[in-house]
């Protein structure tokens, strides 16, 4: 994806109506690719808006927030993506806290220095038993 970082809020408008999108095809180009790309340009704006996104009931928005944190943009910034995968790690939804782990495992395999600190999270155990899976600890 070209964009300017002029452009990245009027795309991610524009990929918050995708964001919500219950179709397999739809969500796994939204947040593991689209939303990372365009969040990469432009990480100040982009952790502002996922950050609203992440208070939104629908389970597809945060599901994408959760994703778009573990690829490209949430790798290329890992402390600010572990605080927001902290609090989606700690989703009562199974569909999000899987997200969350799925992302904390790929930052944690890019990042090995991050493991102490997730591994020390409390009230989210289901989501890092999930992690310590495919994670040595």
């Amino acid at each position: 994806l070209r964009i300017k970082k002029g452009f990245v809020p009027y795309a991610l408008d524009l990929l918050e109506v995708l964001a919500y999108d219950s179709n397999l095809y739809v969500r796994k180009s939204c947040g593991p690719f689209a939303l990372s790309h365009v969040c990469y340009k432009d990480s100040r704006s982009a952790f502002e808006r996922l950050r609203k996104w992440m208070k939104i009931k629908d389970r597809n928005v945060r599901w994408n927030v959760a994703m778009s944190l573990g690829v490209w943009f949430g790798q290329t910034h890992p402390e600010e993506s572990l605080k927001l995968l902290k609090i989606l790690a700690k989703d009562k939804e199974r569909f999000i806290w899987r997200a969350a782990a799925s992302s904390l495992i790929k930052l944690i395999r890019k990042h090995p220095k991050l493991k102490q600190e997730v591994f020390s999270w409390e009230n989210c155990e289901e989501c890092l038993n999930v992690v310590k899976r495919y994670v040595e600890e």
